[in-house]
C-alpha cells in the first residue's frame, strides 16, 4: 500500500515561489472529512450551541443582532473580555481579533519581518510560522527542542540574542506538538533578554488553559517591555474552531495598528456572530469551567492510554504536560508520513505525521476526542501499527522537512 506520487509531490511543492505547501493542514484537508476516527485533530472535542448553555453562555439577544460587518478589529466588549485573560495586563487598544490564530500568526508575521531580518523559532513546532518566514525571506535558525523533555531551550534562545541580535524569536507554548511549556522563571528571564536586546517575542498560546500542572501565565503576564505579541483563539482549549475567532495582544500600540491595517487587506472584519458569541464566552466563569472541561476530557483519555498501550516497542508517547495530544515516536520506522497514510489507508485512523512538524519518526495523535471514541480510536491504532510492524517493512524515502 503505497503513497501516491500526486500526494507525495502535493506536500513537498510550493504554493508561489518561496512559500511551502503547509504540510499538516494539507494533510488533514485531505483525509480529515472522509476519516473513520480522525485522532489527527490538537483541540478538544467541538461543543454545540446548545451544550454551551450549559455552560453559562445565554443567546437570547442573539435573534436581534443585526449582520453588519461590525468591529474590524473586534468589538470593544469583545477586546476587554480578552484583555482580561491577561488580567489588565494587555491594554484593549492593544488587541485585534483575528479569523483564528491562523490569521493572526500571518499578521503577526506581516507585521514584524522583513526580507533578511535574524528570526529565532522553536522546534519542532506548528510550521505555519516557519513557511510563512520562508516566504517573507527571514534568516530562520531553529531552536530545537530534545526528548525526553522537549523543553524549549531557553539558555540557547538567550544567547542566540546576545550573539545574533534577532528581529523576533517565535514559540508556541504549551508547544505543539510536544506538550511541554515554559516555567514563569524561564519566561521571566527570557523577555528580560529581550527587552535588553530589542527582541519581540511572539507567542503563541493557543493551548494555555489546558496544562494539567502548574498554571502557565502568559507571555504578556511576565514582559517588562512593549516587546511581545500574543497570539491565541478559542479553537483548541475552547473547542470552539466553528467560531473561526482569534487574536493578536500586544504591549506595543505600533505593533498593533500594524496589525490592523495589514488585516484591512486580508479579512477586514471578524463576523460579528462570533463576535458577540465571543463575549458571552470569555467571562471568567465560563471561561474557568470550559478549562476544567478541557483538562477533564484530556486526562481521563490519556489515562485510556496509558491503560491500552501494551509496550513501548510498538509506539512510544512522551508526557504530555498540556495541549490535547500526545506526540509518540515510532521506534521501528523513521517514514512516518507513509506510515500514517497506510495507517489511514487500512483502518480510517487519521494521525498527524512528524513530518509535517520537521520531525521524521514521530507522529501526533489527538486526545481531545470524547472518551469513548477515544477508546476505541485508540485500541484500533494499536492494532493497526501491529499489524503493519509485522508484515513488510516500510521503504521509500519521506519528502524533505
Amino acid at each position: 500500500m503505497k503513497m501516491s506520487l500526486e500526494l507525495l509531490a502535493s506536500l513537498e511543492s510550493e504554493i508561489v515561489k518561496g512559500l511551502p505547501v503547509f504540510c499538516l493542514e494539507r494533510w488533514q484537508s485531505l483525509h480529515e472529512t472522509t476519516a473513520r476516527i480522525n485522532l489527527s485533530e490538537s483541540g478538544v472535542h467541538p461543543l454545540s450551541l446548545e451544550e454551551l448553555g450549559e455552560y453559562g453562555v445565554d443567546y437570547g439577544d442573539l435573534l436581534k443582532l443585526e449582520l453588519s460587518y461590525g468591529w474590524t478589529r473586534g468589538s470593544p466588549e469583545l477586546r476587554k473580555a480578552i484583555s482580561e485573560l491577561y488580567e489588565g495586563s494587555v491594554d484593549p487598544e492593544n488587541i485585534v481579533v483575528t479569523a483564528g490564530s491562523a490569521e493572526a500568526n500571518l499578521l503577526a508575521v506581516l507585521a514584524l519581518i522583513s526580507s533578511g531580518d535574524v528570526v529565532l523559532v522553536d522546534s519542532p513546532n506548528y510550521m505555519q510560522i516557519p513557511g510563512l518566514l520562508r516566504w517573507v525571506g527571514a534568516k530562520v535558525m531553529y531552536l530545537r527542542r530534545k526528548p525526553p523533555k522537549w523543553d524549549f531551550p531557553a539558555q540557547r534562545a538567550i544567547g542566540l540574542m546576545e550573539e545574533l541580535k534577532p528581529r523576533a524569536i517565535f514559540v508556541t507554548d504549551p508547544n505543539n506538538p510536544t506538550g511541554s511549556y515554559m516555567s514563569r522563571r524561564e519566561l521571566k528571564e527570557l523577555a528580560s533578554e529581550a527587552e535588553r536586546r530589542g527582541t519581540v517575542l511572539v507567542f503563541d498560546e493557543v493551548y494555555w488553559g489546558t496544562e494539567r500542572g502548574e498554571s502557565k501565565v502568559s507571555v504578556a503576564q511576565v514582559s517588562t517591555s512593549e516587546n511581545f505579541v500574543s497570539v491565541s483563539s478559542l479553537s483548541k482549549t475552547y473547542g470552539l474552531p466553528g467560531l473561526r475567532l482569534g487574536w493578536i495582544s500586544s504591549g506595543s500600540r505600533s505593533i498593533a495598528n500594524r496589525v490592523w491595517s495589514i488585516k484591512d487587506y486580508v479579512s477586514i472584519a471578524p463576523p460579528v456572530l462570533s463576535d458577540r458569541v465571543a463575549v458571552k464566552i470569555l467571562q471568567p466563569d465560563v471561561v474557568r469551567k470550559l478549562r476544567i472541561r478541557a483538562r477533564r476530557v484530556v486526562s481521563e483519555n490519556l489515562e485510556t492510554i496509558n491503560k491500552l498501550l501494551p509496550n513501548e516497542e510498538l509506539i512510544r508517547p512522551y508526557p504530555s504536560l498540556a495541549g490535547a495530544y500526545v506526540w509518540a515516536e515510532v521506534p521501528w520506522t523513521n517514514n512516518t508520513l507513509r506510515l500514517s497514510y497506510r495507517v489511514y489507508e487500512a483502518s480510517g485512523i487519521l494521525v498527524a505525521p512528524g513530518e509535517c512538524f520537521s520531525a521524521r519518526g514521530y507522529v501526533r495523535v489527538g486526545v481531545g476526542l470524547k472518551p469513548e471514541i477515544l477508546r476505541v480510536g485508540f485500541a484500533e491504532l494499536l492494532e493497526v501499527l501491529s499489524n503493519i510492524k509485522n508484515s513488510e517493512p516500510l521503504s521509500g524515502t519521506a519528502p524533505r522537512s
